[in-house]
């Protein structure tokens, strides 16, 4: 049956009436479906206090077992924090130190714990704004021990081949860790079949569930072979004896969320209604809901970019359907001008500059499954002017 997208647009996404969003690289606005999951327990907290306890432990493993379906993983292999940066901050605490290599452009929170703690950071060059895997089999050595790395970057919109990633870390036995803020919510990963032995993503951006959600995947084999870096009372066995002489760990990443305290409730309960928004997508298949995604944003970007070259803009995303996402970067020397002109339109998208730079070239637009056509016209007709 076919998707009627602009019936989700209407139903699930009302700040659209309004504005043109073209910005979930940076954020989306949140769902209906994850909104009335959020207020539900708000609701519930109002007018009956904390009594529900253990419902909301319920509801966060149906939230937990269908991103395990998601990734193909166990659903104790998942842990909640409240970011990205939490998470990172997490596993810096659990590896050795050891020699990381990375993308040059990077996103600082995938890597600026590990310099903190003195971990060995070698930089991978880009081609074009494409890092080959090429590049980084050359680059190995025998001191070489991770690979961090963005499955989405968030400058260019590089979707990296996570398949022949893992296959490279296999091969060297090459720690994988994967950033996945970029694609969480609109592109298929499979941990298993990846070999992604960590990854880490937040639900602002693609899963459109709002601030505070930091989801975490640790392959069981590392909890096993490593002192977990954080716990508290609700990471032992028998938690609720309420002995604090019980040190009994339950070695599963799951015992870390909220760092072994009580989890962020009115974040991640959102997320259970943004996860069912994907499954309502899919007909009840969260795979299939992704995938879904995955070609609306491929088609939506196919058409921006087909406008988008007749106006001689230059595009710095690497094109080819295979590792392009949601998110399509344009240089320009009047970026912010063009930026001015396209708020005063109601159009939003992310004025950026490269790392190295404090002057903003870049415009970076980012469509998602609840942009359509028309948010594609209007903005082509502003950048026209130009």
């Amino acid at each position: 049956m076919k998707i009627n997208w602009n019936d989700i647009r209407e139903r699930q996404f009302p700040a659209l009436k309004n504005i043109t969003h073209l910005k979930a690289a940076g954020g989306s606005p949140i769902s209906m479906s994850a909104y009335q999951s959020g207020v539900k327990y708000f609701k519930e907290m109002l007018n009956y206090g904390d009594i529900l306890w253990d419902q909301y432990f319920d509801e966060l493993n149906v939230a937990r077992t269908k991103i395990a379906k998601y990734f193909y993983s166990k659903p104790s292999e998942i842990a909640f924090l409240i970011n990205t940066s939490s998470s990172m901050n997490l596993i810096a605490r659990l590896l050795i130190v050891g020699e990381i290599l990375y993308p040059e452009g990077e996103f600082p929170a995938s890597i600026h714990i590990f310099k903190r703690l003195q971990f060995h950071c070698r930089k991978i060059g880009h081609s074009n704004f494409r890092y080959l895997i090429e590049d980084f089999k050359r680059a190995i050595n025998e001191n070489s021990k991770f690979i961090i790395h963005s499955h989405v970057q968030y400058m260019t919109g590089f979707r990296q081949d996570l398949k022949k990633l893992g296959d490279l870390c296999k091969k060297y036995d090459i720690k994988n860790i994967i950033n996945a803020t970029q694609s969480f919510g609109a592109f298929p990963i499979k941990v298993g079949e990846y070999n992604i032995d960590i990854l880490v993503a937040s639900a602002l951006k693609w899963a459109c569930c709002g601030y505070g959600i930091g989801i975490l995947y640790i392959n069981e084999r590392i909890i096993e072979e490593n002192d977990l870096p954080f716990s508290s009372w609700l990471s032992v066995h028998n938690a609720f004896s309420m002995d604090n002489d019980n040190l009994n760990l339950i070695k599963k990443t799951q015992s870390m969320d909220g760092l072994g305290g009580t989890p962020n409730f009115p974040a991640l309960l959102t997320l259970k209604g943004g996860l069912q928004l994907i499954e309502d997508i899919g007909r009840g298949d969260i795979h299939a809901g992704i995938n879904a995604i995955h070609n609306r944003i491929i088609h939506l970007t196919s058409e921006f970019i087909s406008q988008l070259k007749e106006l001689n803009y230059k595009i710095i995303t690497p094109l080819e359907i295979e590792n392009r996402s949601g998110i399509i970067t344009v240089e320009h020397n009047k970026a912010p001008l063009i930026y001015e002109e396209l708020v005063k339109n109601n159009i939003y998208i992310s004025l950026r500059n490269y790392p190295n730079s404090q002057e903003k070239t870049l415009l970076r637009f980012s469509f998602h499954y609840y942009n359509n056509i028309g948010d594609i016209d209007k903005t082509i007709r502003v950048l026209k002017r130009f």
